[in-house]
């Protein structure tokens, strides 16, 4: 490496430890509305509200299809934003966390005098909007937290922050949920639960007040922390805009659409979208179903649900410094196939105890304690899984810094959108036939007892479901070639430009 380069690389801008912080807790805020309503709006309308499981599924798919709509549009929008005070991503980051916040606390608040159809409405209107603001939020700040940054590990470090924050906000509702769900809780005159928690409308709501409270506060800690970098940005993207031509200036939203299929046309990031897109089928499975199968498959106590899925969670932010550092040492494509083997690993303990499932339930009736046999399955899978939540993303920053060397521009926020475009397809698929599935199994909805057939089903979907979704994504990434000296060459070359 000549001087130059030396030279420029010394220079390169370094992002605070505050900032990083800043736009972890941005995702913490984040985190706290849209997965709480994630994890537990299937399970709310089906056993609180009462809504049959097929118009719940299609409620949720509705609001996910619409979000994946819009993911391109708003990160083609934020990519030629040019407000002098916000910069071109900081304004959706914020109007999307205040207007999350306060529809974090209407979808709950669903009129219960409404029937079947009004209540399915209420749920479909509701999450499209919350969808929305999502969008909002989380593509530009997706963008601007791969922008910020053009060193490669350091832009994998504040993925991994991001993400340890935003799972953070997942761990929490399971953690605090039960607390709330068991003050309405029913029990007989000795004190035992009758009627869990779970199946009451109002504990959902109280815990709403909190995380949208929460998400207000983040909103203001990211803008405060991160907006000096704005004119810096600025900077950067009027250098941009010098380095494109006259032609890519041109069409307007309807290049939303091309730019889309453009993506596609990269094997590269066909990989990184598809793979990712496919291997979080697991998640989303054990978000919309996992309480359903703790409750009816697993018999578990309320405490044991929430402690097996706080567990998952936990060892999710665990793993974050194990694959930052493994993707320093190595790279990112290796780091990514070995957390996935992990998952696969927990995937297929989950599904030996649901075949061993009368003997775990017998246990399981003998104390809260007995509940450390069953969380080492769900922990490696949650320590496997956690690769999702930091490597795609900073893949995605790889295929960036290639097509600029190739003057196909830069366009981060399109890319981030593009990737969630098609995770949040396939979610709401996931979603749909999680419905669907719920139904033909003979699932009752707002019923505190099932059929025995109907628990052994459930199991089934969610064991199956996230084997295959798991091995799906080893075989999608392991056909990825992103080379690490390549790009750290890239982006040295780029700066003494």
């Amino acid at each position: 490496m000549n001087g130059l380069a030396e030279h420029n690389v010394r220079k390169r801008p370094y992002v605070k430890g505050s900032q990083k912080l800043a736009l972890g807790i941005g995702d913490f805020g984040y985190s706290m509305v849209s997965c709480t309503i994630a994890t537990y709006i299937m399970s709310f309308g089906t056993m609180a509200v009462g809504v049959p499981a097929t118009l719940m599924g299609i409620a949720i798919a509705i609001g996910t299809i619409f979000d994946a709509v819009s993911d391109p549009i708003i990160g083609y929008l934020s990519d030629r934003g040019k407000n002098r005070f916000f910069g071109k991503r900081l304004g959706y980051v914020l109007f999307g966390l205040l207007l999350m916040s306060v529809n974090g606390i209407l979808i709950w608040s669903v009129p219960m005098s409404m029937g079947n159809f009004g209540k399915f409405l209420w749920f479909a209107i509701g999450l499209t909007m919350l969808r929305t603001w999502n969008t909002l939020y989380y593509t530009p700040v997706g963008a601007f937290s791969v922008e910020i940054s053009n060193d490669y590990n350091e832009r994998t470090n504040i993925q991994a922050i991001r993400s340890i924050f935003y799972i953070i906000g997942m761990i929490l509702p399971v953690v605090l949920m039960g607390i709330f769900q068991n003050r309405y809780a029913i029990r007989n005159e000795a004190g035992e639960v009758i009627v869990k928690g779970q199946f009451f409308v109002q504990g959902y709501v109280d815990f709403a007040y909190i995380a949208s409270a929460i998400c207000l506060v983040t909103t203001v800690i990211i803008f405060v922390m991160v907006y000096s970098n704005i004119p810096r940005m600025r900077i950067k993207q009027e250098q941009e805009e010098v380095r494109e031509t006259a032609e890519r200036q041109k069409g307007g939203l309807k290049k939303v659409l091309m730019d889309f299929f453009a993506v596609l046309k990269n094997k590269d990031m066909r990989y990184i979208i598809f793979g990712y897109a496919i291997s979080m089928i697991s998640a989303t499975l054990i978000i919309t179903l996992g309480f359903h199968v703790f409750t009816f498959t697993f018999t578990t106590s309320t405490l044991q649900m929430y402690i097996l899925m706080g567990g998952l969670l936990v060892m999710t932010i665990a793993g974050q410094p194990i694959w930052m550092k493994l993707s320093k040492k190595y790279d990112k494509k290796r780091t990514m196939l070995l957390g996935l083997c992990i998952s696969l690993a927990g995937c297929v303990m989950i599904f030996f105890m649901f075949l061993f499932r009368d003997t775990m339930n017998t246990l399981m009736a003998k104390g809260t304690a007995y509940v450390a046999i069953m969380l080492p399955p769900l922990m490696i899978a949650g320590l496997g899984t956690g690769v999702l939540y930091s490597m795609p993303l900073a893949l995605i920053g790889d295929i960036i810094v290639k097509n600029k060397s190739q003057n196909q521009g830069e366009n981060t926020g399109t890319y981030a959108g593009m990737m969630t475009f098609s995770y949040k397809v396939s979610q709401a698929l996931t979603q749909l036939m999680a419905g669907v599935m719920l139904d033909v199994i003979g699932f009752q909805e707002g019923s505190s007892v099932q059929t025995e057939s109907t628990a052994i089903g459930l199991g089934w979907v969610l064991c199956v479901g996230i084997i295959l979704a798991v091995t799906t994504g080893i075989l999608i990434f392991s056909r990825l070639k992103v080379d690490k000296e390549e790009i750290t060459r890239l982006m040295e070359e780029d700066e003494v430009a």
